[in-house]
């Protein structure tokens, strides 16, 4: 990937959403974010329902509406995303208090949110966690032999322990270099392929600013609270 190549960010930056490419864009972006927004909204209070009822109609404002004209120094998606979450979620309940007294509400624009009152460190890791998801689905459907990545997947997410290569070796009936050789490769190919993920929600994919976001998405993941949120993040992005 060139240094300025575009992206879906930058694409729906520039293009909005009414042209075709801007909105297929958009929509990636929406279906990368749905997850992670849904947990925000059950943070702030709400059940699994509502809270997937509340992204649906965020989801379905930005896709009619557009983004306006973000903040050009609001380059990350992630950033952006946030923060008119947080805002479409005060803006709603809001409303649903007016029209309780009977009142109107004007709802504010997405385009124009600020920033978010306090950090989310509990978005920054569903949103790191959405992203290796996404990274090792991608990698999944690329393998030729399904059974081999099931075997060799594990070796993306932690130190293998002595015996694991020879495990492998003996599950695939291969020898032990042969899998280190496979086991290279794969993590190589993922690392490729996350780049690409992130990148994708960048307004550029200038390689210190890309560095920059992997940094900050490995720093969520390693502050996880629970253990089991490390168990699906490969070494190369758990800080490892």
């Amino acid at each position: 990937m060139s240094a300025f190549a575009d992206t879906r960010w930058s694409q729906v930056r520039r293009l909005g959403a009414d042209s075709p490419s801007g909105r297929a864009a958009l929509g990636w972006l929406c279906e990368a974010a749905w997850e992670p927004l849904c947990r925000h909204a059950q943070r702030r209070g709400l059940d699994r329902h509502a809270a997937e009822d509340a992204v649906q109609a965020f989801m379905a404002r930005i896709l009619e509406r557009g983004l306006g004209s973000p903040d050009p120094d609001r380059g990350r998606f992630r950033s952006w995303l946030i923060a008119a979450f947080w805002h479409f979620l005060a803006d709603r309940a809001d409303s649903q208090r007016a029209a309780k007294r009977g009142g109107g509400q004007i709802a504010q624009t997405l385009s124009s949110v600020g920033e978010v009152p306090a950090a989310d460190p509990d978005f920054d890791r569903d949103w790191a966690r959405s992203v290796l998801r996404r990274t090792l689905d991608r990698l999944a459907a690329e393998q030729a032999d399904a059974q081999r990545f099931v075997v060799l997947r594990p070796f993306l997410s932690a130190n293998p322990e002595a015996d694991a290569y020879a495990a492998a070796a003996a599950r695939l009936d291969l020898p032990s270099g042969a899998v280190r050789v496979a086991v290279h490769r794969l993590r190589k190919r993922f690392a490729e392929l996350l780049r690409s993920e992130v990148a994708e929600t960048l307004a550029d994919s200038d390689p210190g600013t890309l560095d920059g976001e992997l940094k900050v998405l490995a720093a969520a993941l390693a502050e996880s609270r629970s253990p089991d949120d490390h168990r699906d993040a490969p070494a190369s992005t758990a800080g490892r």
